[in-house]
């Protein structure tokens, strides 16, 4: 028996697909289709973005903020509602009284509300990076050693 190399070794040990993908040559046109799938999601908020293939307003923020910019529509965030859930805050409860949730922060609390709601924030002008910097910051609890330790052993 010869010289036989290493590759056609190695394709000799590997189960032959059904169906490779190679053999599969329809065009597919995949910006097409992320818009229909994009269109069509039922996700929260998912019409503030009309062009996600497009930057958005405030791309070159620094991260902490364009993080901001990125959590306060999908209501996901440190607001006390997902703490207390998550098992990590005392109460749900907002200074104001009422349930702490991220679309509470920035439409229907009194302390805290952003003039011109998610549309607006959306858009990151002067008016939104200084509400984000300041209110959303300080109305959003940082990060404790507990939550960094939950985070820490839930990603192992």
């Amino acid at each position: 028996m010869g010289y036989i190399s290493a590759l056609t070794y190695y394709s000799l040990l590997r189960l032959a697909s059904r169906r490779p993908i190679w053999l599969d040559l329809t065009s597919f046109d995949t910006i097409m289709q992320w818009r229909e799938d994009w269109s069509s999601a039922s996700v929260v908020n998912h019409t503030i973005v009309a062009e996600p293939i497009i930057p958005r307003p405030g791309f070159d923020l620094p991260r902490h903020t364009w993080f901001l910019v990125n959590r306060l529509p999908t209501g996901q965030g440190t607001c006390r509602a997902n703490l207390h859930k998550w098992g990590l805050g005392r109460s749900a409860s907002c200074d104001c009284g009422q349930r702490q949730t991220m679309n509470h922060i920035v439409d229907t609390c009194p302390l805290t509300k952003f003039e011109g709601g998610l549309k607006l924030l959306h858009q990151a002008d002067d008016d939104a990076v200084i509400w984000l910097e300041s209110t959303a910051t300080a109305a959003l609890a940082k990060p404790t050693n507990q939550i960094n330790r939950v985070f820490f052993e839930w990603s192992k």
